[in-house]
């Protein structure tokens, strides 16, 4: 076995049941932001997307865990390959998060990855740039992506 800390991926295997548990772990904080009345609840049930998706990446198998987690979904399933809006697609109640919205959150999560410092909280992170559509704003600029949506609209 290597060791997790020093970077070095583990060669424990991330069974079936041990991905059913992580995402049940993530419906659950989505369940609770739903339960609230928290302005921040989304951050937290972000925050625990965020870091299973880095645990993954951490172990270099985020696409191929967020492919196994999409394939454990009752289809129709769409194409989605970018793990973070996997993770937010089988968690999330799909009838309150539609495409745009999973798109965003996503995009937060992949700006958070590249700019947040690591001891630093989602929260205090998004809050420090502006909010969630700043930072989102913020990405797509950086993709070269916001001049793509002004000339569509």
């Amino acid at each position: 076995m290597r060791n997790v800390a020093q970077g070095i991926p583990s060669e424990i295997p991330f069974t079936t049941e041990a991905l059913r548990a992580s995402l049940a772990r993530i419906r659950d904080a989505w369940d609770n932001y739903q339960a609230s009345r928290d302005r921040d609840g989304v951050y937290r049930y972000l925050e625990a997307v965020f870091q299973l998706v880095e645990w993954w990446a951490h172990e270099r198998r985020a696409k191929e865990y967020a492919q196994q987690a999409l394939r454990l979904q009752r289809p129709p399933i769409p194409k989605i390959s970018d793990p973070f809006a996997v993770v937010i697609f089988a968690t999330a109640d799909c009838e309150k998060v539609d495409f745009k919205t999973r798109s965003k959150w996503a995009r937060l999560l992949r700006y958070a990855k590249v700019f947040k410092d690591p001891d630093e909280s989602l929260v205090d992170f998004v809050r420090r740039r502006g909010g969630i559509n700043r930072c989102v704003g913020r990405y797509s600029r950086r993709l070269g992506r916001s001049l793509n949506h002004s000339s569509q609209k």
